[in-house]
């Protein structure tokens, strides 16, 4: 009878003394967006993509030459109607260009400079070693940023004449929410 009140007042304390957890320090919430992937594979020659707006930007628009090569590929990157980052509010300073894997790893590209501060029109050339990816624009606080934020104003568009194996999944990816 000893045992079995001795067990039960040790089991007593032990829930007591369970906590629920930490209470966590930050807490991140993301949101996940698709988006349409190519894989430019190893071939020869350039094939176009064209940017969109989205709904916080409509009339933005871009296009992509898009060169595959042996070890690298290489992006040439005009962009029209951007308007400046801080309309969406005074933390972001500046536009980045995004790869997206069809697994969903987000790999920055490069900043989108503005030519000068009346223009809406800018340009990229970047390099990257995927081969198979989709590509977004988002406004962040600063070029280096690891993750990009759900202000996505611009995602690619696969034209009639794109070359290159259309992925047939859409590649899903994780957004830091807007203040994070």
């Amino acid at each position: 009878m000893k045992s079995v009140s001795l067990g039960l007042f040790l089991a007593a304390a032990l829930m007591a003394q369970a906590p629920n957890g930490p209470e966590p320090i930050f807490r991140v919430d993301v949101t996940s967006k698709s988006i349409r992937a190519v894989n430019y594979h190893n071939r020869q020659g350039t094939t176009k993509i064209d940017f969109r707006g989205t709904a916080l930007m409509p009339e933005a628009r871009g296009e992509a030459s898009v060169t595959a090569n042996t070890g690298a590929t290489r992006v040439s990157l005009r962009f029209e109607h951007l308007s400046n980052p801080a309309q969406f509010g005074q933390e972001y300073l500046t536009y980045v260009l995004w790869a997206i894997t069809p697994e969903g790893r987000a790999e920055r590209l490069g900043e989108i400079a503005l030519k000068n501060p009346n223009d809406t029109s800018g340009e990229l050339y970047a390099t990257t070693d995927l081969q198979s990816y989709g590509m977004i624009v988002t406004a962040e606080p600063y070029f280096s940023v690891s993750q990009p934020s759900d202000v996505v104003v611009m995602e690619n568009f696969i034209r009639n004449d794109t070359s290159g194996t259309l992925e047939q999944v859409d590649a899903k990816y994780e957004l830091l929410k807007r203040g994070q």
